[in-house]
Order: structure tokens, then C-alpha cells, then sequence
């Protein structure tokens, strides 16, 4: 399984066909596209134990929400994919993934799941490397009338060591996708006196891992968990960032 070091960022690559398993902008679905350079196109790796057995979990780099088989979503490969978070560390077994070489002689693999079987799809594996820092927020995008997002934001505070403050969970009521908006917003709320100042991640589940928040939100309204750190900490410091560009 060395093509999926634990807290590495990868790409899956369909073999057959050369595009990309990649991350819908709707936060749920999970489709195939040709553009690379694109933090939906990179997915990071959690790997968990199971009685006795190891497991690859997949969770998106733009978005933080892990791959999960559903027989709801049928595709022409026979089951759908989607994404979701993660909450049950016990009975939850739709984002349980084992990797399976295709052959003896190559790199290229399956993706199997103990309840919905093969995913019959080939997949070329590619590290994604890190990049130095964070990536800077994309500008603020004025929100297209007469649609309006709005969304429930629950945040809370991390500390240097990676403990979140549960207790003092706040609430904003927000507006629109721009990130860039949502971390003035969190900023002010928290009385930072410069939104660069803090680093925002995003929380899919209790169980699932923080992923930065660098990419505008998801064409949804869900609810989303947000936890923040102070930038220059120690815990901020902490978190790699994928170079979506090499």
C-alpha cells in the first residue's frame, strides 16, 4: 500500500480513460473530469484500522468530505460514489476502501468495499506533492441574484495541540461561497483584528480529519463545522497544503 502513505494528497486517474475522479462543486456528488490542476481533483489519505484489517479512506482536499460507495447513486461502473462525512468510527462502512493491484507487474488498481464489493474501475494512482505555505484565498465573488446560498456555520477555536474548544461552539448565518468573505466574517466574530490572522479549516464529521478551507464553499446549504486556529501557531503550522499546480 505504498501508493497511499497516510496523510499523503493524491489523484486518481482513470486508466482507461485519463480524467480525473474529482470532488462536484455540490459538496455530495463525485464525477469524472479531464482539468488536473484543481483541489477538487485531489483527494488525502486516512488510514484506519478495523478489526485487524487496514483500510484506505479518501477525503477531498477542497471540500473535506470522504469517498463513499452508495447503491443510490448507479452509474454506468456499476455503483455510485459520493461524497460524505464521517461519523460512526464502528458501523460505518461506506468509505472503507482496500486497494487491490491490478496486476503483478503494474501500479494500476481497483478500489474495493467490504459492503458494495469493486468499484470496476482502473485507477492510476498519482502523488500529489506539497507546496510551501498556504495557498492565497480566491478574491470575493459577488453573489448572481436571484439565488442565494445560505447556510448554517458552526465554529469553534483550536488550540496549539489540536484540541478543539466544543463549549464555546459559536454560530453565523451565512451567505453566498466566497471563503474569502466567510473568514472576514469568522474573523470579526472572533474580534481578530486581521482576517489573515486566522486559519480556517473544515470538520466533515466527528470522526472525520480537518481540512484547511482554502476554496470557496460548495453550492449547498448545508450546515458546515468550521475550526479555527491563529495562523502562526503551532497546530497551523501543522497542516500541508497540496501544490494542485505540479
Amino acid at each position: 500500500m505504498d501508493l497511499f502513505p497516510d496523510r499523503a494528497h493524491v489523484r486518481l486517474r482513470s486508466a482507461a480513460h485519463g480524467t480525473y475522479l474529482y470532488a462536484d462543486e455540490d459538496g455530495v456528488g463525485v464525477s469524472f473530469r479531464p482539468r488536473r490542476a484543481s483541489l477538487n481533483t485531489v483527494w488525502a489519505v486516512h488510514r484506519i484500522e478495523r478489526s485487524g484489517n487496514s483500510y484506505l479512506l479518501l477525503h477531498s482536499a477542497a471540500y473535506g468530505r470522504y469517498l463513499a460507495a452508495s447503491p443510490e447513486y448507479i452509474s454506468y461502473a456499476g455503483h455510485g460514489v459520493v461524497q460524505c462525512s464521517y461519523f460512526n468510527d464502528v458501523d460505518q462502512q461506506d468509505i472503507l476502501w482496500k486497494a487491490i493491484r491490478y496486476c503483478d507487474e503494474g501500479d494500476d488498481l481497483l478500489l474495493s468495499n467490504p459492503r458494495y464489493g469493486s468499484w470496476p474501475i482502473l485507477w492510476a494512482v498519482e502523488a500529489v506533492p506539497a507546496r510551501v505555505g498556504p495557498p492565497l484565498l480566491p478574491p470575493p465573488t459577488p453573489q448572481a441574484p436571484p439565488a442565494v446560498l445560505r447556510r448554517l456555520i458552526l465554529f469553534m477555536e483550536g488550540d496549539d495541540y489540536m484540541n478543539i474548544n466544543f463549549q464555546g461552539t459559536r454560530v453565523l448565518f451565512f451567505e453566498g461561497r466566497s471563503v474569502s468573505q466567510l473568514r472576514d466574517e469568522l474573523a470579526e466574530g472572533l474580534d481578530e483584528w486581521h482576517p489573515i490572522r486566522i486559519t480556517m479549516c473544515i470538520w466533515a464529521g466527528s470522526h472525520g480529519r480537518l481540512t484547511p478551507l482554502v476554496t470557496d464553499l460548495p453550492f449547498n446549504n448545508q450546515t458546515m463545522e468550521i475550526v479555527v486556529f491563529e495562523s502562526w501557531s503551532p497546530a497551523a503550522r501543522e497542516f500541508v497544503y497540496p501544490d494542485v499546480d505540479a
